[in-house]
């Protein structure tokens, strides 16, 4: 800011206030550098805060990205196993109960293990032979086999009842 100063006019000779001229930078070397290390020091942690600022940005996206990722491949990976089971090429329940059912009486005649649950046939046991193939085991672990599968587990032949295939034809080769 200028302070007007009072001077004879160099023509007319009126006084007259004319502006002061301006001033040099009265700033010394002492002072522009103390001046520049203060707005470095104020700068700093802006900038390190921007750059935090960013980086935790940064670290939200790729957790939140993540976390989609898992949660959608986890639904993807259980829908895929629930239609798995609904389209198995098991027996309905009520077809698994009209197969023939004994009581165990006999180990000769039938072997002694059931080859699915690798426990020996006690006598009075429920049991299950399976048409066409002749095959026995426990009625419990053969009811949740077929369930689940159509065929023998021992080989592999599709389980009849009563008198026809499970599905329309069985194909082998």
């Amino acid at each position: 800011m200028s302070i007007p100063t009072l001077h004879d006019d160099p023509i007319s000779g009126v006084p007259t206030l004319s502006p002061a001229p301006p001033k040099a930078n009265t700033r010394n070397l002492s002072t522009e550098i103390f001046y520049r290390i203060l707005v470095g020091l104020i700068m700093i942690p802006v900038a390190v805060t921007a750059l935090l600022f960013i980086l935790m940005s940064l670290g939200f996206s790729v957790f939140f990205f993540a976390l989609y990722w898992f949660l959608h491949r986890n639904y993807r990976r259980r829908l895929r196993r629930h239609r798995r089971h609904e389209s198995s090429d098991g027996l309905s329940p009520r077809c698994v109960k009209s197969l023939p059912q004994f009581k165990f009486s006999a180990p000769t005649e039938y072997g002694s293990d059931c080859v699915v649950c690798i426990d020996g046939f006690r006598q009075g046991q429920w049991c299950r032979r399976l048409p066409g193939c002749g095959h026995v085991f426990h009625r419990k672990c053969v009811d949740l086999w077929l369930i689940k599968v159509s065929t023998c587990p021992i080989c592999r032949d599709r389980v009849e009842v009563g008198g026809r295939m499970t599905n329309e034809q069985s194909v082998k080769f």
